[in-house]
């Protein structure tokens, strides 16, 4: 267990994936706290959310223009973003055990709070330069 991790309140979730499982949603809608959402397929819907102690691990957003995303103090492992508009999305305090890729999506305004940019891999992204650090 990483003890950092510990330290800040998150947990890290781990146990295999069944074979036939499949998990899509299709929005995420207010406060999810200490939550495992794991192996998520995440499209489309509206999506305004705080996610707030949780762990994500494996899952994907698509398609999405955020209304409002909030990630905060959460435990991060394989999360992906494609051709979503990530202008309302804040990263904060959160522990990343592998990049968060970025495929086919709009970062310009995406805000990162103690979170280093070497942690995102931008994949054919535009508005790269314009994501705003605190």
């Amino acid at each position: 267990m990483n003890l950092n991790a510990k330290r800040q309140g998150v947990t890290p979730f781990t146990f295999a994936k069944p074979a036939d499982y499949k998990s899509t949603i299709t929005e995420l809608q207010g406060l999810l706290e200490n939550r495992h959402l794991v192996w998520l397929d995440i499209c489309e819907g509206e999506n305004k959310a705080i996610i707030f102690r949780c762990n994500l691990k494996q899952s994907v957003f698509r398609n999405i223009e955020f209304s409002s995303l909030l990630i905060n103090h959460c435990y991060i492992d394989g999360l992906c973003f494609e051709n979503c508009d990530m202008r309302n999305v804040f990263f904060s305090n959160s522990v990343l055990t592998q990049p968060i890729r970025l495929r086919h999506c709009q970062v310009a305004g995406m805000r990162l709070l103690e979170m280093p940019r070497r942690m995102f891999i931008f994949e054919e992204c535009t508005g790269v330069e314009q994501i705003l650090f605190a």
